[in-house]
């Protein structure tokens, strides 16, 4: 893809993504993000600043750039963008992104490895840039271990709490679990490899947050990400997980998270253990799942986002 930073054309696969995110620090130069008056909300810069980490990847991956004369393939651009940040946080962690209790999102925990990556004493456009080109190379790979037989790109309807878990169930008998506080095995890819039980749950909540082109009723994934949380949380801990005296909503939802992530490191817990777990807490919810979801897969079968 030619680099342009007027052209309102987005990529629509990492490796494009990576590589248009390179060539805009090598034309605009870079900035370390230190200095937050630079830059706006999440860390995403003005396509015409200098950028740091999390702005170069934001507008590569259209932020200022969309044009309302076009028409884009939404579920193509946030899959980009979702592979292209699991493998440049992986990259700038050094392995594989750690759990942190104290963050209640993984994907903006993702965005903070490579913001802080960004920030570290003596780096430089050339350090990032070199980053960004390595990360083209691991992507490759990745999207091929994605697409592999039995994981086709389908996105699919999560409307309820109890779709987010059965899908998180199905995820983690596809890939398998391990404990620990890696969010995933070494050897493999954030979206195919071995993973943790919270691992799991946050690629649901991944596949259930809706796209900006989607149709209304898929915004009520929301709500049902939200509710996801709280049920699974209430099962495992075997009573209600409710806010205590003065604790803020962040607050609870880390402590849940904590939850998730203590239960299903015990020793000796299997995959089928935690597959059952998210099943046994999705019966729970009594929303229910709607009788013909928009697209189905085989159980197993996990979205490529």
């Amino acid at each position: 893809m030619r680099y342009s930073v007027n052209s309102t054309v987005l990529p629509t696969n990492a490796c494009d993504l990576l590589e248009w995110a390179a060539a805009h620090i090598e034309a605009r130069g870079f900035h370390d993000g230190r200095d937050g008056r630079r830059f706006g909300s999440n860390g995403t810069t003005s396509a015409l600043l200098r950028p740091g980490m999390l702005g170069a990847l934001d507008v590569a991956g259209g932020y200022g750039r969309r044009s309302s004369a076009r028409t884009y393939d939404y579920d193509a651009l946030y899959a980009a963008q979702r592979l292209a940040l699991d493998t440049l946080a992986d990259l700038a962690a050094g392995g594989v992104v750690m759990h942190d209790p104290d963050w209640t999102d993984e994907y903006q925990h993702r965005r903070r490895v490579v913001h802080d990556w960004g920030m570290q004493d003596g780096r430089t456009g050339a350090d990032a840039v070199a980053l960004f080109r390595e990360a083209v190379g691991l992507v490759e790979d990745a999207a091929a271990a994605a697409t592999r037989p039995g994981r086709p790109p389908l996105r699919l309807l999560l409307p309820t709490a109890g779709d987010v878990l059965e899908w998180a169930a199905a995820h983690i008998e596809d890939v398998g679990h391990r404990p620990g506080v890696e969010t995933h095995d070494p050897a493999g890819f954030a979206g195919t490899a071995a993973c943790t039980m919270l691992h799991a749950l946050d690629r649901a909540l991944v596949a259930a947050k809706p796209n900006p082109g989607d149709a209304h009723d898929w915004w009520d994934a929301y709500r049902a990400a939200g509710a996801a949380l709280e049920i699974l949380a209430e099962h495992l801990a075997g009573a209600p997980v409710d806010a205590l005296e003065g604790e803020s909503d962040w607050d609870l939802r880390a402590r849940r998270r904590a939850v998730v992530l203590g239960w299903g490191n015990e020793p000796g817990r299997s995959t089928a253990e935690v597959a059952a777990a998210f099943r046994a807490a999705a019966d729970t919810d009594d929303a229910g799942s709607p009788e013909e979801p928009e697209e189905s897969a085989e159980p197993g079968q996990a979205t490529f986002f």
